[in-house]
């Protein structure tokens, strides 16, 4: 069996052991109180946008974002003015989001559920679809934020754009958030994701990356980079490509289980003994 053969069916029985019911460790989990796909659109890039920070707290969040908005995300948010949304998120606070970072982001979204009926139509007409990746979408979606969204004012960080919540690959970064929004959206539709915008190709998708895929790319060998930036995520992404040609981020969920759950992180690096990943980890060799 070549060495390909064998990550693959390490990352085969990883993924199979890490599925629906994980999905209380991960924000996406939130995404699935919900049935109708303008909510599913709407909750997704709420949960999407504040995956920064502990996942407790992350989830805390968002479930707080979704309360500030009756549970009806998708029709509150395409029918909400800009000050009714300053005013449903006022004293919101996410580590350093607040509620008029949340108003401003939400109020770029309605915009666009009003103007085309779902984010999946705008997406549809800002993609390109000879490219070979989601980059040139995800930029273009960022850029509609940037350009709605403004400069940033005083109260905010300093040098933080007000649109900080919407990255963009143009600026270099991994552009964690916005990946797996689009995974979200894109796969599936499966016991994690959704797959509700038809018009992508999985394969073209970018997979989101944090600390713990950055770490579990190093150990699996699909990586040789040490910064944790757009371009460490192209090169995983090639990588699990090449294993799965047509849908290589499946993997993202299971991938980042082991260090969420901490049963596996560079400080206490686990046992090794069960994990399905010892065959093909530089760690545990």
């Amino acid at each position: 069996m070549t060495d390909a053969a064998v990550l693959k069916q390490c990352l085969d029985s990883l993924a199979a052991g890490y599925g629906a019911d994980h999905l209380d460790s991960d924000p996406v989990g939130l995404v699935h109180d919900f049935s109708d796909p303008l909510d599913i659109e709407t909750a997704g890039f709420i949960a999407a946008s504040l995956a920064y920070g502990g996942a407790a707290q992350i989830r805390r969040s968002v479930s707080d974002a979704l309360d500030r908005l009756d549970r009806s995300p998708g029709k509150m948010t395409a029918s909400c003015s800009q000050r009714e949304l300053i005013q449903r998120f006022d004293g919101f606070k996410h580590r350093w989001t607040d509620g008029g970072d949340m108003a401003d982001a939400l109020s770029v979204l309605g915009g666009i559920i009003r103007e085309l009926g779902s984010v999946g139509h705008f997406i549809g007409q800002i993609d390109q679809l000879d490219q070979p990746t989601i980059e040139c979408a995800m930029t273009a979606f960022a850029a509609r934020f940037a350009a709605e969204v403004g400069p940033s004012e005083p109260r905010r960080t300093p040098g933080r754009s007000r649109s900080y919540l919407v990255p963009s690959p143009a600026n270099g970064s991994a552009c964690k958030r916005l990946a797996m929004y689009f995974r979200w959206m894109v796969r599936g539709p499966d016991a994690i994701d959704f797959g509700l915008w038809k018009s992508i190709d999985p394969a073209r998708l970018i997979i989101p990356v944090d600390r713990h895929i950055a770490r579990m790319g190093k150990l699996l060998g699909l990586t040789q980079r040490n910064a944790a930036d757009w371009k460490m995520a192209l090169e995983i992404s090639q990588a699990l490509r090449k294993i799965d040609p047509s849908d290589p981020i499946r993997y993202d969920f299971a991938l980042v289980r082991p260090g969420i759950l901490r049963e596996c992180t560079e400080r206490t690096k686990g046992d090794c003994t069960d994990c399905d990943l010892k065959a093909v980890c530089r760690e545990a060799r």
